[in-house]
């Protein structure tokens, strides 16, 4: 059984949501791993080995997408790299939040708050997940309806019960 789950996408993509939803639902807790400084691999690493019934709000393939996008590249080795994904093919029943490309820009523009990514990233960051999560087994989430959302804490539930 799986005792960790990873909600994995691009800003506005609905993570937060899920989250929630699946924190209450499952009565696990919820960690954000948003970016931090120091060595990245030692943190996903500690995260990921100490961590039981929990949802992350993101991981390690956000540090790759956004490391790519504003860092000049990825702060993992190969080895690394290759490690935390095995970690979460082991661990993990991960998740990529990826609605269409005007859905994101429709929640962008509805933000009452700045943020980080500018709205023309939005379709490059979109893509770089999409491309660094290819070879990870993950569930899709359009997070187009409630009703999708639903459909997907049912899933869940019945996968790790």
């Amino acid at each position: 059984m799986k005792s960790q789950i990873l909600v994995e996408g691009p800003d506005c993509s609905g993570k937060t949501t899920l989250v929630e939803r699946l924190k209450n639902e499952l009565h696990w807790d919820a960690k954000s791993l948003h970016h931090l400084k120091g060595n990245q691999f030692r943190r996903y690493l500690r995260e990921y080995a100490l961590s039981e019934q929990i949802v992350f709000n993101r991981g390690h393939f956000s540090e790759i997408a956004y490391g790519r996008l504003w860092r000049e590249g990825n702060p993992f080795s190969t080895e690394e790299h290759h490690i935390l994904d095995e970690i979460c093919r082991q661990n993990m029943i991960v998740i990529l939040a990826s609605p269409p490309l005007e859905v994101l820009q429709q929640r962008y523009q509805q933000r009452n708050f700045p943020q980080q990514i500018k709205y023309e990233e939005l379709a490059v960051i979109d893509h770089y997940f999409r491309e660094i999560m290819k070879d990870i087994p993950h569930l899709q989430y359009q997070s187009s309806s409630p009703q999708e959302l639903q459909s997907l804490i049912t899933i869940l539930g019945e996968k790790i019960s």
